[in-house]
């Protein structure tokens, strides 16, 4: 019989199938030719797996890597590659900016401003590099922008969004990396976080360029945080648009989708009849509910496996918790007999609950009144109760960033 810890191991499988070291390696080509310089800036939640893979690909031939990732990120093998080049690894504050995300932002464009004619710089790009490269536009500090990204998060604004203002209010998203790399050759690979996202979404696309205008960063302002529309409209600024000097053919390594279904795959090797579908956006509460309706005509043996984007405001007085531990436990109380849930974020840090996401069944959450199911629900406080009830989900630091993945299952 599967039990419903299967799941998990199907995820933790398909996370390492899609290792972002051996994706870069398989990616690139042969070293570039000629005598020029060969740079690498890479970052994001796997920036120290993808620079790695690069090293591994096109060994000495790179002269030198900066890597910017978050605390947690084991930078081993980076270390031991970079024996045959210069490495510069920094880890810098997320999900909001510090004055680490700053000095690695002003050495990524001080890198590429010293490149010319002749030379490559290769930007690697995973979910999590809006927050650890950050160099506010000009009349803004990074305390102020730092305190804007915190209330579009509150807000619940998508991501998208977010990282709309984030191009526009930056000094090297939107592009500006590139055009800082001049004459140079940009190439970029991408992990993408965003659900169905565009090139520009992933990282708040530093070397990619970007349709969007300043017109439409002002109005998610207003959407999302009225307070600082007014004292942000002198830092909006216009990002690198296409047909300017900016990488024109970037490419996508894997994204949501690609997880769902490898994970899909797992699960199919286990015998359940998997199949994983298109990636999913709305609130947590409209989420919680797609996947509570969906439960209920699930044929026993079968599963659902969804990159999800859920979406969560909170407010000011708020427990420890994040969006997939909180979808899975509204989710619980409406679940059948014998389906389990699995809400997991693929980074394995699920907002401030210290867990990657939980694993609900409808038994799990009769072990405690549904009194104290709906407290815990009401004060955006689901990290003790899934510790509690055994439920929460250890993935560790993955090293990776893919953004949530939902699994829901029929097991009996």
């Amino acid at each position: 019989m599967i039990t419903p810890e299967a799941l998990v191991d199907a995820v933790r499988e398909a996370i390492a199938q899609l290792d972002p070291s051996d994706l870069v390696e398989a990616a690139l080509g042969e070293p570039p030719a000629g005598d020029g310089r060969v740079r690498v800036i890479a970052a994001g939640k796997a920036a120290f797996a993808l620079a790695t893979g690069a090293i591994r690909r096109w060994g000495s031939r790179v002269d030198d890597v900066l890597a910017v990732g978050t605390e947690d990120l084991d930078d081993g093998p980076l270390a031991r590659a970079a024996r045959i080049t210069a490495v510069t690894a920094i880890r810098a504050g997320h999900p909001l900016p510090d004055a680490r995300s700053e000095q690695a932002a002003r050495e990524a464009l001080r890198r590429a401003r010293e490149l010319e004619a002749g030379d490559v710089l290769l930007v690697l790009v995973s979910g999590g590099a809006s927050a650890l490269l950050a160099h506010a536009a000009e009349g803004a500090s990074l305390p102020r922008k730092a305190a804007l990204v915190a209330a579009l998060l509150a807000a619940g604004a998508p991501i998208e969004a977010v990282n709309l203002v984030r191009r526009h209010v930056s000094r090297i998203k939107g592009g500006r990396l590139a055009r800082a790399a001049g004459a140079a050759e940009v190439r970029t690979l991408l992990l993408s976080d965003v659900v169905g996202g565009a090139p520009w979404d992933i990282g708040s696309g530093p070397s990619t360029a970007d349709p969007t205008r300043v017109e439409e960063a002002r109005a998610a302002l207003q959407t999302f945080a009225p307070t600082f529309a007014a004292e942000a409209a002198c830092w909006l600024d216009e990002s690198l648009k296409p047909g300017e000097r900016a990488d024109p053919a970037p490419r996508t390594l894997a994204d949501p989708d690609a997880l769902a279904h490898a994970v899909a795959s797992r699960l199919r090797a286990r015998g359940l009849d998997a199949t994983a579908l298109p990636g999913e956006r709305g609130t947590v509460e409209a989420i919680a509910a797609a996947r509570a309706n969906a439960a209920r005509s699930l044929p026993a043996g079968c599963a659902i496996v969804i990159p999800c984007e859920p979406t969560v405001a909170l407010p000011a007085t708020r427990g420890r918790g994040g969006r997939a531990g909180r979808t899975a436990l509204i989710a619980a109380a409406a679940l059948p007999e014998g389906v389990a849930l699995l809400c997991a974020a693929t980074d394995g840090v699920d907002g401030s609950s210290g867990a990657a996401g939980a694993l609900v069944t409808r038994a799990a959450l009769d072990a405690v009144p549904r009194a104290l199911v709906d407290a815990t629900i009401a004060a955006y406080d689901d990290a003790p109760l899934h510790r509690r009830l055994g439920t929460a989900v250890d993935l560790g630091p993955t090293g990776t960033n893919l953004t949530d993945v939902h699994v829901l299952a029929r097991l009996a």
